[in-house]
């Protein structure tokens, strides 16, 4: 199939976030488009406001007029208008193969890979490409804090910079110049059947990426990876590093450092995000950067202006009790470990934990991994599993979470039935000066209006 053929295209499952920035790129070339979803939300009014017609998700008879149907992996095979659509033979594409087929219109591909940090660390390059006034686009798989078009960025064609997802694999759909490897932590069980499985997806992922371009890859990753034939470009805490960080200093909730490249110091910076682990992402930022042409100037500008993405360590208010609010994706217990120590470093009380656990699969599956990560904290309430794309299944819930963090005995633990039942419980725990940590990729943000 090829592009510059669709004219009318519909996207069903359009509320997510990558889904949208998809969107929006084919408003911006021209096309009719339009959505849908199972929930109305605020996502999908932002599309309207676009210029996205959005239909209700039952609503098919519109799709024998469009030229493709684009779905996002929640969508079910059985859904009404990809039915509808393969009756009346209208192509359907996954997200994934859709966004394979947009990354050939550009001459360039950077793709920023990674168990955790992908999301931020595309943003941040987007920020550079266009402080330096680069012409690309930017897929990125969040909303940029501040941002009008919620991070989505149309500025030209020569650069495609996207997150790649390892979800299914999705991210073999590219063919990159450019790869970032930030970390590989398993994740998805789902679709890969050990760590070793889903190293080979990344090993695949390096060998897509043109022999003419580079490799920029977290150091302790070297001996995992087979990089022979691709130029590396390291980063990480390590002199021995080609990007590293140098006079680490914490001051005020932010942290300070300078970049030094090949052994030199290039540029200082002072982020504006919040966590330690925004030093790394800073730094896999510039490297791939700086292999694309942008000046230490440009970088430094925009990594100190950075404003951070929606739901990572964001600021929520204080809740009835005093305590701050902090609401965080963190649905990985990579993830949680990093919200859960940037909290403990900037909090005077205590941490409060309200996690709502995403997937039935990954929480059974990383089940001591999530116990050790939340015994972190100095209180936890555990809610109902958030289950996605799957069905409910007892091992793995919310509740056989609960149980094992209890029998573990390192954090005082409880278990809530739901979003109000939680808040509840955090109000009669905290006080000023404590920090909740609001934690989950699914809907746990609705404690916080309890709250």
């Amino acid at each position: 199939m090829e592009l510059n053929k669709i004219h009318n295209i519909h996207f069903a499952g359009a509320g997510g976030v990558s889904m949208r920035t998809l969107a929006k790129f084919c408003l911006s070339c021209g096309m009719q488009v339009s959505g849908s979803d199972r929930q109305p939300s605020a996502a999908l009014e932002s599309l309207k406001s676009a210029g996205v017609h959005v239909f209700p998700p039952q609503e098919v008879a519109f799709i024998p007029e469009c030229d493709a149907v684009v779905y996002s992996a929640a969508v079910p095979q059985s859904d009404a208008q990809l039915a509808a659509a393969r009756a009346a033979h209208v192509p359907t594409l996954e997200r994934k193969a859709f966004l394979g087929l947009v990354s050939r219109l550009f001459d360039h591909t950077l793709a920023v890979a990674g168990t955790h940090g992908k999301t931020t660390v595309t943003a941040m390059i987007c920020a550079i490409f266009e402080r330096a006034g680069f012409a690309f686009s930017g897929h990125i798989g969040g909303e940029v804090c501040g941002a009008e078009n919620g991070g989505a960025v149309f500025r030209g064609r020569e650069w495609l910079v996207s997150e790649a997802c390892e979800y299914n694999r999705s991210f073999l759909t590219l063919a990159p110049f450019v790869t970032v490897v930030l970390n590989m932590q398993f994740d998805h069980p789902d679709c890969y059947r050990d760590y070793e499985d889903m190293k080979e997806a990344y090993q695949r992922l390096i060998k897509n990426t043109c022999v003419r371009g580079c490799a920029v890859c977290y150091e302790p990753l070297l001996p995992e990876l087979d990089l022979s034939g691709r130029r590396v470009v390291t980063f990480g805490y390590s002199r021995s590093c080609d990007v590293f960080a140098e006079e680490i200093t914490y001051a005020d909730g932010k942290y300070s450092f300078y970049i030094c490249k090949c052994g030199k110091r290039r540029l200082h910076v002072r982020l504006l995000t919040e966590g330690k682990h925004n030093v790394l992402n800073a730094l896999a930022a510039y490297a791939a950067a700086s292999e694309c042409g942008a000046t230490d100037a440009d970088c430094a500008a925009a990594l100190a202006a950075f404003p951070g993405v929606k739901g990572r360590y964001e600021h929520a208010g204080r809740a009835a009790s005093g305590a701050e609010m902090v609401c965080d994706y963190a649905h990985h217990p990579g993830e949680i470990e990093a919200a859960v120590a940037t909290a403990v470093q900037g909090c005077r009380g205590k941490v409060f934990v309200l996690f709502e656990p995403h997937t039935f699969s990954r929480t059974r599956a990383l089940m001591k991994e999530f116990v050790a990560a939340l015994s972190l904290a100095d209180e936890a309430v555990i809610l109902p599993t958030f289950k996605a794309r799957e069905e409910y299944t007892p091992s793995g819930s919310g509740y056989d979470l609960y149980m094992h963090l209890k029998l573990s005995g390192g954090v005082r633990c409880s278990y809530a039935r739901d979003y109000k039942a939680a808040a509840e419980a955090a109000l009669r725990a905290t006080h000023a000066g404590d920090i909740i940590l609001i934690l989950g990729a699914g809907e746990v943000r609705k404690t916080a209006e309890y709250m």
